[in-house]
C-alpha cells in the first residue's frame, strides 16, 4: 500500500514576540539617546568643569600709584642744559606690588632720575623717544623690584607730564 504523504505544516508566526522586542528595544534606546542629550546640554550651561579645576581668574581692575612728586631732572641739549619733569604713574593689578614700590621709592626714584638725565633733548622730543623712555623706566622699575625680592608684576607706567624746558 502505499501512503499518501503528510503534509507538514509550516510554522505559524508568533504574533506580537517580536514586535514587543523590537518596541523595549526602541523604548530604552530613545531613553538613553535623551538622557545623554540632556546631560551634555546641562554639563554645557552648567560650566563643563569639576569643582577642583583651575579656572581662569578675572582681570583684576587696574591700581595707580603716582610717583610723587615728579621728578625734575637736568640734562644736556643743544650745547647748554636743559631741565625736564617727567610725572609718572605705575600701573598694576595687585596692591602687593604696589606696596613693594612704594617701599623702595628711593631707590626707584634715584634710578630713574640717572636714567632720565642720561637722554638727550632729541631723545625726549619725538614720540618714539619717549615712548623708548617709558619702556626703560618700567623695565627700571621692575629690575628694582625684582633686585630686592618684592613682586615685579608692573604692567605698565605712564606719563602723566612731561615738560622740558
Amino acid at each position: 500500500m502505499a501512503k499518501k504523504p503528510e503534509k507538514t505544516a509550516a510554522p505559524k508566526p508568533t504574533k506580537g514576540k517580536g514586535g514587543m522586542l523590537k518596541l523595549i528595544v526602541i523604548i530604552l534606546l530613545t531613553t538613553l539617546v535623551a538622557a545623554g542629550a540632556g546631560g551634555g546640554i546641562a554639563w554645557y550651561l552648567l560650566g563643563g568643569s569639576e569643582p577642583g579645576q583651575d579656572r581662569p581668574e578675572p582681570v583684576r581692575p587696574a591700581i595707580y600709584l603716582p610717583l610723587d612728586p615728579p621728578l625734575v631732572v637736568n640734562f644736556q641739549g643743544s650745547g647748554r642744559i636743559r631741565f625736564v619733569q617727567v610725572g609718572i604713574v605705575v600701573m598694576a593689578r595687585d596692591q602687593a606690588v604696589l606696596d613693594g614700590v612704594n617701599r623702595h621709592m628711593p631707590v626707584i626714584r634715584n634710578n630713574l632720575m640717572i636714567l632720565i638725565g642720561n637722554k638727550t633733548y632729541d631723545d625726549l622730543i619725538t614720540e618714539a623717544g619717549k615712548e623708548q623712555v617709558r619702556a626703560e623706566v618700567l623695565e627700571e622699575v621692575i629690575n628694582v623690584l625684582g633686585t630686592r625680592g618684592e613682586r615685579t608684576q608692573v604692567e605698565a607706567v605712564y606719563f602723566n607730564s612731561l615738560v622740558m624746558q
